[in-house]
């Protein structure tokens, strides 16, 4: 989405002449949209990622359409990675947002870091809130780093939520390979009276087999 500059600039060429400034407008919902985009603008190009994320998670709590340009707007405005602790911190907090749009927004952003977020993705995968543990397992399968499969394959040996495990599962039936059969025979062994957990297994394995019985 391309997001195309006001033309509101005071007399020095700038539409902002300090953080606080472009802040109060941000958080102003009764601004002109294009003198808010302005100032996420400015506001990213200032201010640690972090603070960004902090600020679009107590702003859009709740999904409504006509906001998500904003929150498309910060993200892409992002020049740098994350790689501090409080970056991680804020973008797991926006993982368990109520706002849908949000949570996808971090969950691209992640799947487009690539591999720099491995220690992140594990700290999600070992998370107490099972959502949270099936998210990361769809940025790991999206990311595919060199890392994925063998993190996959510790997942699944530990996992006990059934939802979470089989989407875990499902990946492995994409990346995996004739290694993983006997993984996958011992899951469906400790699960035989499980008919979904049976099913999921079969898939998977006819996928890692080429779709040969």
């Amino acid at each position: 989405m391309a997001f195309k500059k006001s033309d509101m600039k005071n007399e020095g060429g700038r539409e902002f002449d300090s953080f606080l400034e472009a802040q109060s407008v941000f958080e102003d919902s009764n601004a002109d949209s294009s003198h808010r985009l302005n100032a996420i603008e400015y506001i990213v190009q200032h201010q640690e990622i972090y603070y960004v994320l902090e600020m679009l998670s107590k702003l859009f709590k709740e999904n409504k359409v006509e906001e998500n340009k904003y929150i498309d707007c910060a993200f892409v405005g992002f020049k740098v990675k994350p790689k501090r602790e409080k970056d991680f911190e804020e973008m797991f907090k926006m993982l368990k947002s109520d706002n849908a749009y949000l949570r996808n927004a971090v969950i691209t952003f992640l799947q487009e870091y690539g591999a720099d977020a491995k220690e992140f993705i594990l700290k999600l995968m070992e998370d107490k809130d099972k959502d949270i543990r099936i998210f990361a397992i769809n940025i790991l399968g999206d990311v595919r780093f060199e890392d994925s499969i063998d993190m996959l394959r510790h997942f699944i040996v530990k996992e006990n939520d059934v939802n979470a495990l089989m989407t875990a599962v499902d990946y492995l039936g994409e990346i995996g390979d004739k290694n993983d059969i006997d993984l996958l025979n011992a899951i469906a062994q400790d699960n035989k009276d499980d008919e979904y957990i049976q099913f999921g297994i079969k898939m998977a394995k006819d996928r890692i087999m080429g779709g040969k019985k």
